[in-house]
């Protein structure tokens, strides 16, 4: 009788263990599978990124005033020195950097004479804005919205743009050709683009970037700003995939003097390079220096070649990061090649006009 009792609770104990198990697997499946599929789904989608960032990206109208002459009329008024005025309107986007609405877009969105801009949020609200100060350097303005009574606005989440890697997917958001905020997805095709411009710095990207998408917002998948759309290159005047945009690294250098001064206070060597020498050989050497400024001053002369720069390897990048972002009065070290001696040199930047 006592082994038939043992015997029975060693059967339950056996299926009491059994379900327990089967609970306990089941619940680790589940937990799996709930897991994967919010992953997959995040990958099939990035409609997160789109609704994080997308209510900090305005659209933009500006009035400008613009000087111009008719051919019929151009001789009689040159006589009395007068122009005819004419205002001209032009569209873009811009994105919110804080809650209490300083806006961030590019200068030819907003133009030299402003006689007027206003911001759309997404919600429809619109707002008369206040120009901050515009840096034609880098192509960048900013704006503050002007309301009358105590308000936040919705502001965006800024990324490091430069912990961005060749390959890695982005959203460009703006108003193109004015229909409205609309979204295109990309990739970073490239990094530290130069067009026409010593301090642009480029991302390029191929993902859609039309006109009125110029001071729009590109992103990354998790919606945190990374670049300021800026322009294409474009034998049609359409997007054919060559988008570039500012890095939000330098876009931040940017907005803080410009809030701060109302405009850009950038160093000043006084030297320029032999781009030849980079392009062959990767060499960064000193094809002039200008009389009189800090180059000059400081020692160095034409055919040096730099080797380290604030002790890091001399590179085109960091000769650009460190010159381009330079401010007045900032002291950089240079260890350079002259000839068959070392020579290590302390400058002073000046500031550029």
């Amino acid at each position: 009788m006592n082994n038939y009792k043992l015997i029975l609770k060693i059967f339950a104990s056996a299926i009491l263990g059994s379900l327990i198990g089967l609970i306990f697997f089941n619940s680790i499946f589940q937990e799996e599978e709930d897991s994967s599929t919010i992953s997959n789904s995040y990958l099939n989608s990035y409609s997160l990124a789109v609704e994080r960032a997308s209510p900090a990206v305005v659209n933009i109208y500006s009035e400008q005033l613009v000087q111009n002459q008719s051919s019929s009329s151009m001789r009689f008024n040159s006589l009395f020195n007068k122009k005819s005025n004419s205002i001209r309107t032009s569209l873009g986007s811009g994105v919110i950097l804080s809650s209490d609405g300083y806006i961030l877009t590019n200068q030819h969105v907003v133009g030299d004479s402003t006689l007027r801009v206003t911001v759309e949020l997404l919600n429809g609200q619109r707002f008369q804005t206040k120009l901050v100060g515009i840096d034609k350097g880098t192509d960048l303005a900013v704006l503050k919205i002007q309301q009358q009574k105590e308000e936040t606005f919705p502001s965006i989440e800024i990324e490091d743009s430069d912990q961005l890697k060749i390959g890695d997917v982005v959203l460009a958001i703006g108003n193109p050709y004015g229909l409205g905020q609309s979204v295109s997805m990309g990739i970073i095709s490239a990094t530290g683009r130069e067009f026409e411009n010593p301090y642009s710095d480029y991302l390029q990207t191929d993902a859609s970037i039309n006109r009125g998408n110029s001071g729009g917002a590109l992103v990354d998948t998790r919606g945190r700003l990374i670049g300021i759309n800026t322009l294409i290159r474009s034998s049609s005047g359409g997007s054919e995939g060559i988008g570039l945009a500012i890095p939000s690294t330098i876009a931040l250098e940017i907005v803080s003097d410009l809030i701060q001064y109302g405009e850009v206070r950038r160093g000043w060597l006084g030297f320029s390079i032999d781009r030849l020498s980079l392009a062959r050989k990767g060499e960064i050497v000193i094809s002039e220096v200008i009389e009189g400024g800090p180059a000059d001053i400081g020692g160095l002369q034409k055919q040096d070649v730099i080797k380290s720069i604030n002790f890091e390897e001399a590179t085109y990048e960091n000769l650009y990061k460190t010159f381009a972002r330079s401010k007045p009065g900032e002291e950089i070290r240079l260890e350079l090649q002259r000839g068959l001696e070392t020579k290590n040199l302390l400058f002073e930047a000046g500031k550029a006009e």
